[in-house]
């Protein structure tokens, strides 16, 4: 089995792809900062601002461990 190789990074122009990509991307950072915190029981949290028109909204995650020293 061979490597891919290196992956060129560019913007994808399909705003349909581009919509899809950006969801499955913002679950998998969703998901491996979840294991950060759980795993090594790290204070993790980010904000994802989307520019796009359908997909405005601020996407957020904090562990829960985080949300105490926070809202405190």
């Amino acid at each position: 089995m061979g490597r891919r190789g290196r992956v060129v990074l560019r913007r994808i122009e399909d705003r349909v792809r581009r919509g899809i990509c950006f969801r499955k991307r913002l679950a998998g950072l969703e998901k491996k900062a979840e294991e950060l915190a759980v795993l090594c029981d790290a204070h993790v949290g980010f904000v994802v601002l989307s520019c796009s028109g359908d997909d405005a909204n601020p996407h957020h995650f904090a562990a829960p461990a985080t949300y105490a020293p926070i809202l405190s």
